[in-house]
């Protein structure tokens, strides 16, 4: 199953699967917040197996001097969310869109000292992914690297939806943001108060 598929100005190169549909399965992300994109990626990877794992990158949102990787993405004013308000919102989500909640669970994935990963994922969970820009090709070298079998659902440049940009869009009280997220992502954004916690930490790390 392959072929490369039209979606509006975009171009989606769609890999060949190396397997049938699993028994579990595993996609990961920081999803800071949890977007539309974030959600046609964990749709898809669900579709392709029973059971989900959904790993949640920087788990633990303070800076750490152990992640080599992506140090940007480190910085506390990325990270506004928790672990616990992150899959609270996706857990959400996905039963929005008629994914039972027997279906899928959350563990930490610390892609970020991938030396640890093994603790949180058994190396035997395939991990589902998507390319959208350089970073998810160093993600995938470091998966293999560590031992797991990664399979590309899809490739896909430049990114439809971004995380920065909508965490700008609500510190600049922008309303365009809630059009990029599930319903789930929006309510939680209001009640959890996020531009100001935004605020707080741009100011912080912006004097």
């Amino acid at each position: 199953m392959g072929g490369v598929y039209t979606l509006g100005l975009q171009t989606l190169t769609r890999v060949t699967f190396l397997s049938d549909k699993l028994a579990e399965a595993s996609a990961h992300g920081r999803f800071q917040p949890f977007h539309n994109g974030h959600l046609e990626y964990v749709l898809a990877a669900k579709e392709r197996c029973d059971f989900l794992w959904i790993g949640i990158t920087k788990y633990e949102t303070t800076p750490t001097g152990l992640s080599p990787l992506g140090l940007p993405r480190d910085h506390p004013q990325n990270n506004p969310l928790t672990y616990f308000e992150r899959i609270q919102i996706i857990a959400a989500a996905l039963e929005e869109n008629g994914v039972p909640r027997s279906q899928f669970g959350f563990v930490p994935f610390p892609i970020e000292t991938p030396e640890n990963l093994h603790l949180f994922l058994p190396i035997s969970v395939t991990c589902f992914t998507t390319v959208c820009e350089q970073w998810n090709e160093k993600k995938i070298e470091v998966l293999e690297a560590a031992g797991y079998q990664v399979e590309v659902l899809w490739r896909r440049e430049p990114k439809t939806v971004s995380g920065s940009v909508i965490r700008k869009m609500i510190l600049e009280g922008d309303p365009r943001w809630q059009e990029m997220v599930p319903k789930a992502t929006a309510q939680a954004v209001e009640s959890l108060n996020l531009a100001e916690k935004l605020k707080g930490l741009h100011d912080s790390h912006h004097p």
